[in-house]
């Protein structure tokens, strides 16, 4: 397809800020920016970055917590025909460099802090661009400060693209040894875009306030005003709801946009906001707590998301339609999108091929693998050609499958069951369980439990209990109770880290 300036992702934002001048963009703290103030500050920043010897195609890492300058960075950058390699900040100190490094970036843009960080890593340190968010003296710590947005001419329009032309890198785990680096294109960020308006209930008027970034990215390319939430990132449990509520209050949010720890401290408040609507994913949502989100929010929707890095949204479905499901065996996902195809394959822990495919598609109502694709599913991974293999199957005719990862079923109205990982799946004395099942078989014996995690050591079934000993009828191989919380993803604060916690019982950490 020849390139073209429409197919840059980055003029949707100019179609929104025509739509929206004056509307808020981005709200954080006491500043706002509107939608034409946005796309002004993108072009001068496009236009610095161009200065500055910035070419299509080269990578920047963006260390840049969530705000009003990682959105202006980040599309600057993508605006120029570059690529954006953002850093989350959930990933662990030790493994920021090692990411960053192996992006084998040209630019790094960052808080003052974070380069000291770049200082210290021999390959970053010589990047061409380095620009700092705060001032800048005699180089240091970066060669320029995004502070000179100013003095740029704000006319840099979209860099011609093609829609397979990468535009953004995240990371989605370290936990390998080889960062996967899930590469969004140009193509894919507007197919995302499009496949989130067609699913989720979105309205025009609505004010979101949204804990993931995609999200925020979202709302600016739909015109919709985002309240970034005045947290820590990195340790989302421990947000103070008190803070969030004044946000909501003060700025007339409408819309939630979080993970489940978000919203159950949200729901710990004596008087919860009341929201039109609350989004919710990243992790399996309990019954237990989808009761609690009812009281605390009577009059508000409540819809949980399913998907994942590579692929998101795959499917939702409200609060009521899952809870009505809570008798079935796994978590009802709710009806994968229509813009996406499926299938379900037998559990293989190693790669598939194209020729495997077919034989390995099991009928509809049996459990096995997830498969899904789809114009917002990512087809690879940028400098990772074994994640590529052991993640996607690409057919002959083109026809990219990426591998969820997850273990479900389909049900006769063509819903999907989540019942486990594909990593946690258990086998033991020749039967296969799903950790996700078995905990929630041990959650109904032991209701005062906080956590439980399931898995398999040595083709025994180990369950790990966080809360008090207690009288059980639970079928397993050894039961470990502890008052030690368990190892959580860093990212959500809700899903077990079972590598973490395997580790932990092999060192006796837990006994």
């Amino acid at each position: 397809m020849t390139p073209s300036p429409a197919h840059n992702t980055t003029s949707l934002l100019d179609e929104a800020a025509a739509r929206h001048p004056d509307r808020p963009a981005l709200v954080f703290g006491e500043e706002d920016i509107t939608f034409n103030q946005l796309l002004r500050k993108v072009k001068q920043c496009a236009n610095l970055l161009k200065s500055h010897g910035l070419n299509p195609g080269e990578r920047v890492i963006i260390m840049i917590p969530m705000s009003p300058e990682l959105y202006i960075s980040m599309l600057a950058i993508i605006r120029c025909g570059a690529v954006a390699v953002f850093v989350d900040p959930w990933i662990p100190m030790r493994q920021i460099a090692a990411f960053s490094a192996f992006a084998s970036p040209s630019g790094f843009i960052g808080i003052p802090k974070s380069h000291l960080l770049r200082l210290l890593s021999p390959k970053l340190a010589r990047v061409r661009i380095s620009a700092s968010t705060g001032s800048v003296a005699f180089g240091i710590p970066a060669r320029f400060s995004m502070k000179a947005l100013a003095d740029q001419p704000a006319d840099m329009e979209p860099a011609a693209v093609s829609p397979n032309d990468p535009a953004l890198i995240t990371f989605t785990s370290g936990s390998s040894g080889i960062p996967k680096g899930a590469n969004r294109t140009h193509g894919f960020l507007k197919a995302q875009h499009e496949a989130l308006c067609h699913e989720l209930d979105y309205r025009d008027d609505d004010i979101d306030m949204p804990m993931f970034p995609v999200f925020a990215l979202r709302n600016l390319a739909a015109g919709i005003t985002s309240v970034i939430p005045e947290m820590d990132f990195r340790n989302v449990a421990e947000v103070d709801p008190c803070i969030i509520n004044r946000q909501i209050q003060e700025n007339g949010v409408t819309l939630v946009t979080a993970s489940p720890p978000f919203i159950d401290q949200l729901a710990n408040l004596e008087q919860p906001p009341s929201l039109r609507k609350i989004l919710t994913g990243g992790a399996p949502v309990t019954a237990k707590q989808l009761n609690q989100w009812h009281t605390a929010f009577p009059s508000s929707e409540i819809d949980i998301i399913y998907g994942s890095t590579e692929a998101e949204p795959v499917a939702h479905l409200s609060s009521h339609e899952r809870l009505e499901s809570e008798d079935a065996e796994g978590f009802c996902c709710g009806k994968p999108t229509s813009l996406l195809k499926t299938r379900i394959i037998e559990i293989r822990k190693d790669k598939v091929s194209p020729e495997e495919l077919d034989a390995l598609t099991l009928p509809q109502g049996a459990t096995g693998e997830l498969l899904v694709s789809g114009k917002h599913v990512c087809r690879d991974y940028f400098n990772n050609p074994e994640a590529v293999q052991e993640n996607k199957i690409t057919e002959k005719e083109g026809t990219c499958w990426h591998r969820m990862g997850d273990t479900g079923y389909f049900d006769v109205d063509g819903r999907f069951f989540l019942t486990g990982r594909v990593h946690s799946t258990i086998v033991r004395n020749g039967k296969v369980l799903h950790a996700q099942m078995v905990e929630a078989e041990v959650e109904k014996q032991l209701p005062t439990a906080i956590k439980v995690a399931a898995l398999e050591e040595d083709g025994q079934l180990v369950i790990v209990v966080q809360g008090k000993p207690a009288d059980h009828q639970i079928d397993a191989d050894r039961i470990i109770f502890t008052d030690q919380p368990l190892p959580l993803d860093p990212r959500h604060n809700s899903k077990i880290d079972y590598s973490k916690l395997r580790k932990r019982i092999k060192t006796e950490r837990y006994k």
